[in-house]
Formats: structure tokens, C-alpha cells, sequence
């Protein structure tokens, strides 16, 4: 369906079903009210002021009065006004641009797609304005303090191709996890892996792998681990292939190569608490107890607000490398994070 309103600053309108008789300019007010960040410039004479720029529409293009009587089952269109954000620091990076796709290097603390208070500040949105490219869609996300590689398209007709890719789990994705050396480890490892430190190194032909069954419950920050089933049984696998010692900052730290074979919520980070080491600046993991962990049950910690973040500790992971055969044009691909 083509939308009656365009995407307009990077953003698109807002698309709504009515379930209840009533005029245009309730049914709008009603849902720029509930909004939960809601721009305080959002007023009663901004509410009027869409219908007389012709920012209220039907699905036919229709022009909506503020006095237009709605039905049930009908939608409109209209533009939202975003509530003021904290200005995330660091720039979209371009990595690879043709006719399809559009490859970024996302900065940490940015999210990827507009959602609750994280609108204007997304990759999406920025990336739609910075290279003037309004059908920007990505085909993936990237969790909103990961940062690295993060890949669009361009056209509407090619996202199905690339969206089924990732779903479909067929691009090699290649992470970087910074933590503190082994020795200065705050956390012993869980009991699973308490001998880690006698295994050979990692590497690609003969990596380490992690196994882990990983429950994410709904409200509950951080996921826990179920360590009673059997290994074959769990539901997370991480490959790691390498470790290498790194002077960041003035001080040395550990680099892990992470290849991640399913895609739980959390995995990475989870991966690396299971060993003792969380990545460095992970707001939830790095303080997360053992209790909490290992159960449902445990107290966890508090992350900062986003208003009160600290932009100058961002987090050890980096999305660092995505391959994958085009499923366009059948080339293979690759596409490297600068971070």
C-alpha cells in the first residue's frame, strides 16, 4: 500500500485503525494524548495545525476536517511530533553504497529503528536525512549500545530478499568483545566452565565452543540461564575464535573474536559473563550476580537512565564483520566495522 503522507525528516506518518465512532481531531488527539513521550509543543493548536497543512488523511488520500466523522475499521494518517532526545554523539560512517544497498558503521547508543523515546536519535532516521535516501530500510538490527556493522536497502522491492537473508540466519556475523585480562577478572566463571583458563586458545579452525540455554522473560531486564538440561539440548551457541591482548585507553585489555551460531537475546554478552569476563561498559551484565544469573529469582542491577548515560563508556562490543551471498546478484559480500 502506498502511504497518502511521505516520509517526512526521516520519519514516516503514522498509521492508525479507529475502533470507535468520532471526529478526526478526537480520534488524533486521543492518540497523540497516550503517547508516553510526548513532545510538550504538542498542543491543541498543533493538533489543529495538521489538519490545516492536509496532514490528516484516509488510506485514498482523502483530506481529513477536524470535524470529519470516523467509522469503525477505517485508518488515517498523520505525522507525530517526536519529544525532545538527548543528542547521541558520533557519526553514521559509510561503508559500501550502490544501487540496493547502503552499509553503515553504527556508533555506540544509537538505536536502530524509531521506537518509545529513541526516535529522531536512531540509525534509521539519521541515515535517511544524511544521505537523503527516504526508503532507507534496514535489514537488521543492531542492539542500541552495540556498535558496527548495519546494513539498508534502498528499494522497496529488494528489502524482501535481504530481510528473508538474516531471518533465515545465512550471513556470517563476526563480533568483537573487549573485557578485562583473565587475571583481573571481578567474576569466577559459572560452574560449567570453571577450567576454561586450561583450554587451548581459541582460534578459527579450532574454536571454543559455548553452549548456554538462555530464558528471556517478558519485563525482566536481563536473560538467566537454565544449567539443567543437557548441553546438546540448549538453545544458545557461540563460537569463539580468537583472543588477543590489546593496550586501549593507556591499559591492556582482552579481544574476543565471537561468531554467534543463533540469536537469543543478550547471547554475546551472556556468553562472556558465563566465562567471568562481561564486556566492558555492559550496564547489565557487567554487575549482574551470579544468583541472578543462574535464576529468575536474583536481584538485578539498575542501568542508568538514558538521559543520565555516560557517552564516554560505551560498550565493549562491536559488530565487527557481515558476510553473506547476495541474494540478488548471487556475489558474495563483506562488509568490516572501523571500530
Amino acid at each position: 500500500m502506498i502511504n497518502p503522507l511521505p516520509i517526512r525528516l526521516g520519519l514516516n506518518p503514522t498509521r492508525a485503525r479507529v475502533s470507535t465512532p468520532l471526529t478526526a481531531a478526537e480520534f488524533v488527539g486521543q492518540l497523540i494524548s497516550a503517547q508516553r513521550h510526548r513532545n510538550p509543543a504538542d498542543d491543541a493548536a498543533a493538533l489543529l495545525q495538521r489538519f490545516s497543512a492536509g496532514e490528516v488523511r484516509l488510506d485514498s488520500g482523502e483530506i481529513l476536517r477536524p470535524d470529519s466523522p470516523l467509522s469503525p475499521g477505517v485508518f488515517i494518517n498523520f505525522y507525530r511530533y517526536p519529544a525532545p532526545e538527548r543528542e547521541v554523539p558520533g557519526q553514521l560512517r559509510l561503508l559500501f553504497s550502490d544501487a540496493t544497498l547502503l552499509v553503515l558503521d553504527k556508533p555506540p547508543f544509537l538505536a536502530t529503528l524509531p521506537r518509545g523515546q529513541h526516535i529522531r536519535e536512531t540509525a534509521l532516521v539519521r541515515a535517511r536525512i544524511q544521505f537523503n535516501v527516504p526508503e532507507l530500510s534496514p535489514c537488521h538490527r543492531l542492539d542500541r549500545l552495540t556498535s558496527g556493522v548495519l546494513m539498508m536497502t534502498k528499494r522497496p522491492e529488494a528489502r524482501g530478499a535481504y530481510q528473508t537473508m538474516f531471518d533465515r540466519r545465512l550471513p556470517q556475523k563476526t563480533y568483537e568483545a573487549v573485557t578485562e585480562l583473565p587475571d583481573n577478572a571481578a567474576f569466577s566463571p559459572i560452574p560449567r566452565f570453571k577450567d576454561w583458563r586450561s583450554w587451548d586458545a581459541p582460534t578459527a579452525q579450532a574454536p571454543w565452543e559455548l553452549r548456554h540455554h538462555m530464558i528471556k522473560i517478558r519485563g525482566r531486564l536481563a536473560t538467566y540461564l537454565d544449567e539443567s538440561l543437557p548441553v546438546e539440548d540448549m538453545n544458545a551457541r557461540t563460537l569463539v575464535t580468537g583472543m588477543r591482548v590489546e593496550n586501549r585507553q593507556g591499559r591492556d585489555v582482552a579481544v574476543w573474536t565471537l561468531l554467534p551460531k543463533s540469536g537469543r537475546t543478550h547471547q554475546l554478552r551472556v556468553a562472556m559473563r558465563t566465562l567471568g569476563l562481561p564486556i566492558l561498559n555492559d550496564p547489565l551484565y557487567e554487575e549482574l550476580s551470579d544468583t541472578a544469573l543462574l535464576t529468575p529469582d536474583g536481584v538485578l542491577p539498575s542501568p542508568v537512565f538514558v538521559e543520565h548515560e555516560d557517552f564516554t563508556r560505551p560498550m565493549g562490543l562491536i559488530a565487527k564483520r557481515l558476510e553473506f551471498t547476495d541474494p540478488l546478484t548471487e556475489e558474495p559480500r563483506s562488509f568490516s566495522s572501523l571500530y
